[in-house]
């Protein structure tokens, strides 16, 4: 009988740290990138891996709102991370429970317009915060989100905690 290891007590929210300009809210931190050329799905999440972490996951009308609120310069809808899974169901891409929706009415459609060929497999957020699919290689903003940290390795990198839970506030 193996003792139980009690996971660490999870820090007050806004104990931790964001990597340089990034905006924190809850355990999470925010960045919205949206600048005039736009980016492709695709392109939008390879910005946020780059920084190990991954497009927005939303869980509540609170973190909605406030995601909306930071994408100031409404320069494009912004691209968030949910997708439609192999079973052509929608699943956020950092694993996250997709527990919390806004679509916008008769949304998802995914609709195919003429002279295109991809279908709309991806999701986009409007600025009165309802979300759309769309064909993924369509030119947007888009919001990468991390955990906030409290420790970094000996390069200075965060070392971002894991959500063992699989939830997330």
């Amino acid at each position: 009988h193996l003792p139980s290891e009690k996971p660490p007590p999870t820090p007050s929210p806004g104990d931790g740290k964001c990597l340089p300009f990034w905006v924190p809210y809850g355990s999470y931190c925010y960045l919205v990138y949206n600048d005039k050329q736009g980016y492709s799905w695709p392109d939008a999440r390879h910005v946020c891996q780059s920084v190990r972490t991954e497009l927005v996951s939303i869980h509540s009308r609170a973190e909605l709102e406030f995601i909306r609120n930071l994408n100031y310069t409404e320069n494009h809808h912004i691209w968030i991370g949910l997708t439609r899974d192999q079973n052509f169901g929608w699943g956020w891409t950092d694993n996250t429970p997709l527990a919390f929706v806004n679509w916008a009415s008769g949304e998802p459609n995914d609709a195919f317009h003429p002279g295109e060929a991809a279908e709309e497999n991806c999701v986009e957020m409007y600025p009165d915060g309802r979300w759309n699919d769309n064909n993924c290689m369509l030119k947007k903003g888009f919001a990468c989100r991390h955990r906030q940290f409290y420790t970094t390795d000996e390069n200075k990198n965060p070392v971002f905690p894991t959500d063992s839970t699989g939830g997330g506030k």
